[in-house]
């Protein structure tokens, strides 16, 4: 009933179609999930409700411009209490849920509003324009308010998440723990993806240091100075991704066969070395641990002046390891490219995605039919190959 009176009236209707969390309880039009500012100057989310009147399955407007709010006391982008609307703190229960705590009041010079819409429209903007500008991203519109405040990883919301209503889909991927083993080209583009979902921690594993050439294959730049410093590559990672998030855990050392077990207790294993020897020893500790993992590699060779070969992505699980003889766990040919060429970043990208769309659609993020374990992209002629 209350969708039916929502869609018959046009003032509500067009509330809804915007995008705003519209229903009708007790008499009651009311919008969930307004952003405001509290005292504290943190982004929360109110209810505001006002009566109203029916004449058939047409809603009336009553001479009342005023509505209640379910909420802290509203303030400024500076946390100061605005008093310009607000114009008592009253406890009104509307439901068990939904009680006022304060009443509204923002005359229009013509006395009364014309309809619900401008006259919700009229609250929604005083409550969320502290906090837009705040947080630009915030909005009552299409907007999921209940997971933008909750425990999170991250140092700041995800608003395009909840703007985009996925934050149900990202939710497949919290709390697991990963590894990234090689912070090379491959391993840091793999670490900038993962690090902007909401796993519970990222396990970081190279021994080696920072340098010129290594600033050519990585996201972003680094700076003279930091080179200068000649960084360990899981510091200068740590240091980086920090601002964003929670969780990040270095270890600065090579795995092999006697410190292997540190991958113990982990969901999923990235696999990004230059060196292919070592693979043997961390293979093994995966499958008997039962610990799913991606093993990503490039073969790259010159003919003549331009670079051909191949990108692969490898996905080994407990039900799954009919791949494994794909992985090379041999040295890499000495007239390897990729040893000694910097300006293949769009290469180190492209593999380390392909890498995270798997580990993505094994954890059902991504709709598939069928799993494709190994995958090949022929650079040169442009075309895909799967096993």
């Amino acid at each position: 009933m209350s969708t039916q009176l929502i869609d018959h009236n046009e003032d509500l209707k067009k509330l809804k179609d915007e995008g705003f969390n519209i229903s009708l309880i007790n008499q009651n039009i009311v919008i969930k999930g307004i952003p405001y500012i509290n005292k504290e100057k943190k982004i929360l989310f109110g209810t505001i409700f006002c009566p109203f009147t029916l004449s058939g399955e047409k809603t009336v407007l009553q001479q009342d411009h005023t509505v209640r709010f379910s909420g802290e006391h509203p303030c400024d982008q500076f946390g100061k209490e605005d008093n310009s609307y607000v114009n008592s703190q009253q406890t009104f229960p509307l439901t068990q849920d939904i009680v006022g705590t304060y009443y509204f009041s923002s005359k229009p010079e013509s006395g009364s509003y014309p309809n619900f819409y401008i006259k919700i429209k009229r609250y929604v903007n005083l409550l969320s324009a502290p906090a837009k500008s705040i947080d630009p991203g915030v909005t009552a519109q299409n907007f999921d308010y209940n997971s933008y405040n909750e425990d999170s990883v991250f140092k700041y919301p995800d608003t395009n998440t909840a703007r985009a209503g996925f934050s149900h889909v990202s939710e497949k991927l919290k709390g697991q723990k990963i590894a990234i083993v090689g912070l090379g080209g491959t391993g840091s583009f793999v670490l900038d993806f993962v690090s902007k979902t909401p796993v519970k921690q990222i396990s970081l594993f190279d021994g080696d240091f920072m340098y010129n050439h290594n600033a050519f294959r990585i996201p972003g730049v680094m700076s003279e100075e930091e080179l200068s410093e000649r960084p360990s590559k899981v510091s200068f990672f740590e240091k980086r991704y920090e601002k964003l998030r929670d969780g990040i855990i270095t270890y600065e050392v090579f795995l092999d066969d006697s410190n292997v077990n540190l991958l113990e207790g982990h969901d999923f294993v990235f696999l990004t070395l230059d060196k292919a020897e070592a693979k043997k020893a961390i293979t093994e500790f995966l499958m008997t641990s039962k610990i799913p993992f991606v093993d990503l590699g490039m073969g790259l060779t010159l003919v003549g002046d331009s670079i051909r070969g191949t990108i692969r992505k490898t996905l080994i699980t407990p039900e799954n390891s009919s791949s494994l003889n794909k992985i090379a766990i041999g040295p890499a040919a000495d007239n390897d490219v990729y040893a000694q060429n910097i300006q293949i970043s769009e290469l180190n990208a492209l593999n380390a995605a392909l890498g995270i769309i798997a580990w993505k659609k094994m954890n059902e993020f991504y709709l598939y039919e069928n799993t494709i374990n190994n995958s090949t992209f022929i650079i040169d002629v442009q075309k895909d190959s799967y096993t």
